[in-house]
C-alpha cells in the first residue's frame, strides 16, 4: 500500500487541516469585531446628537441660610449654610417611545420619553422663621442634550420654567455635575400662613438611547414606565414590583422607600432599551461552530472514502474546508443588509449548492447527495442550537461527544486495514 493511501496519514493530514483552517475562521470572527466596533462608534456618533443613555435626578430645593457655629475657640459665629430638601413623595410617570434611526448601513435605536413627575415637599421646622437666601429648585440630567422643549415645574400655585444650573448648583449633584438645570424661587411666598406642605408637578420631554434611568431621592418614590420596546433589560439596583413584557413593549412599576435606598447619589434603577441580539453578535456566535461543522463534514466525507470505496485527496479536503469556512464571511455580509435568518439561510444555500456541484464532480455518484445533504444538516443544526440560549452547551458537546463516537467507530478497526 502506497504511503499516500495510508488511513492513518490521511486522519493525521485531516487533523492538520483542520487546525489549519482555525486561521481563517479567526480572520473571520476578527472582521466581524472590526464591524462590530464600527457599529458601536455609529452610534456613540448618533447619541452624542440625539442623547445619550439618561439618568433622571430630583427635583430638590436648595437654599441658603445663616447659622451659629462655634469656631475653635468655643466662641459664636455666624456662619452662611446650604440647605437641601428632597421630596416626600416623588411620583414619576414615564411614557417612552422608541424608534430606528440609521447611519450608513447601520440601525440605532434611540428613545422619546414624555416625562411627568409629581409629588410634595416637607419644609422641616427648623428652617422656620430663618432668613433663606438664594432660594431655587434643581433637577438633574445626565445629558442635557436630551431636552427637548421647556422644563416646567409647579410649586404650590406658583409656575416656573427651568434654565441651565451653575457652578454653584453643580456641587451639590456631583453625579449630574454639567447636567443640571435649576430655577430661582420665592419659599416665603409659597409657604406663607405658616404652611411647611409645598406640592409639585414636573413635565419635560426628554430624548436618549441605550437606557433611562431614575434617582430615588423622594422618602418614598414610584415610577411607573410604559414602552413601547420589546425586548427591555430592566437593571440597576432596584427591580420593578410590577412588570409585563409583550411583543408590543412592556410596562412596569418601581416602588422604593427611603429606608433601603441608602444614598440617593449612589443608587439608580430602570431600564437598558435592548436593540435584540445584533447581526454581529449572531454571526460571531455562529463561527463558534465553525470548527464542529468542518469536523462534521470531514468525518462523512471519511466515511463516504472507508464504505464507498471512494478517495478524496486531501487538498480536496482543503477546498471543502475554505468553502465551509467562507460561509461566515457569507453570512457577515449579507447580515448587514437584510435579516440574520435569512442572511443565514442565503448563506447556507450558496454553500451547499456550490459544495454539491464539488461532490459530483469528485464522487460521480449518489454519495454526493448524501455528503450535500449531510452538509445541510449541520448548517441546520448550528442554526438550532444558534437559537438555544439556556441548553446551547450542553446540546453542542453532546453533539461533539456523537462525532467521537463516530471517530472511534471508524478507527477502531485501522490495524486490521493495514494489514490487508
Amino acid at each position: 500500500m502506497k504511503l499516500k493511501d495510508s488511513l492513518p496519514l490521511k486522519i493525521a493530514l485531516m487533523g492538520v487541516l483542520t487546525l489549519l483552517l482555525l486561521i481563517p475562521l479567526a480572520m473571520i470572527q476578527s472582521q466581524i469585531h472590526d464591524r462590530q466596533v464600527a457599529a458601536d462608534e455609529s452610534r456613540a456618533e448618533v447619541s452624542a446628537s440625539w442623547g445619550r443613555a439618561q439618568t433622571l435626578t430630583g427635583p430638590a430645593l436648595q437654599f441658603s441660610y445663616e447659622k451659629e457655629v462655634l469656631d475653635k475657640d468655643q466662641k459664636k459665629t455666624v456662619k452662611l449654610t446650604t440647605g437641601t430638601v428632597y421630596p416626600r413623595t416623588l411620583d414619576y410617570d414615564i411614557d417612552t417611545q422608541t424608534q430606528t434611526l440609521h447611519r450608513s448601513i447601520y440601525d440605532i435605536m434611540v428613545y422619546g420619553a414624555d416625562v411627568v413627575v409629581t409629588g410634595d415637599f416637607v419644609i422641616p421646622a427648623f428652617y422656620a422663621g430663618e432668613s433663606l437666601k438664594g432660594q431655587q429648585v434643581v433637577l438633574g440630567l445626565s445629558d442635557l442634550r436630551g431636552i427637548e422643549g421647556s422644563v416646567e415645574i409647579t410649586l404650590g400655585e406658583a409656575a416656573y420654567a427651568f434654565h441651565s444650573g451653575s457652578s454653584e448648583v453643580d456641587e451639590y449633584f456631583p453625579e449630574n455635575s454639567k447636567g443640571t438645570l435649576s430655577e430661582a424661587i420665592d419659599l416665603d411666598k409659597a409657604l406663607m400662613d405658616g404652611k411647611t406642605v409645598l406640592p409639585f408637578r414636573l413635565t419635560y420631554r426628554v430624548k436618549g438611547s441605550s437606557s433611562l434611568k431614575v434617582r430615588p431621592y423622594g422618602g418614598t418614590t414610584e415610577v411607573k414606565m410604559r414602552s413601547n420596546c420589546p425586548d427591555p433589560s430592566f437593571t440597576g439596583d432596584f427591580l420593578p414590583s410590577e412588570r409585563e413584557v409583550t411583543d408590543a413593549g412592556f410596562s412596569a412599576r418601581w416602588s422604593v422607600s427611603e429606608i433601603n435606598r441608602g444614598n440617593p447619589d449612589d443608587t439608580s434603577f430602570g431600564v437598558t432599551m435592548l436593540q435584540g441580539v445584533t447581526q454581529y453578535q449572531q454571526t460571531t456566535r455562529s463561527t463558534k461552530y465553525g470548527i464542529l461543522v468542518i469536523l462534521l463534514v470531514f468525518l462523512a466525507g471519511l466515511a463516504v472514502e472507508l464504505v464507498g470505496k471512494k478517495k478524496i485527496d486531501i487538498v480536496q479536503y482543503l477546498v471543502i474546508g475554505l468553502s465551509l469556512v467562507l460561509f461566515y464571511a457569507l453570512v457577515l455580509s449579507f447580515s448587514e443588509f437584510m435579516r440574520f435568518p435569512m442572511a443565514y439561510g442565503l448563506a447556507a444555500l450558496m454553500t451547499v449548492a456550490a459544495l454539491f456541484g464539488y461532490f459530483r464532480g469528485i464522487l460521480r455518484d449518489k454519495t454526493a447527495w448524501l455528503l450535500t445533504a449531510l452538509v445541510a444538516v449541520a448548517y441546520v443544526l448550528s442554526y438550532i442550537l444558534l437559537q438555544m440560549q439556556t441548553y446551547a452547551l450542553l446540546a453542542g458537546t453532546l453533539l461533539l461527544f456523537v462525532l467521537l463516537v463516530g471517530i472511534m467507530y471508524l478507527t477502531s478497526n485501522l490495524n486490521k486495514r493495514a494489514t490487508e
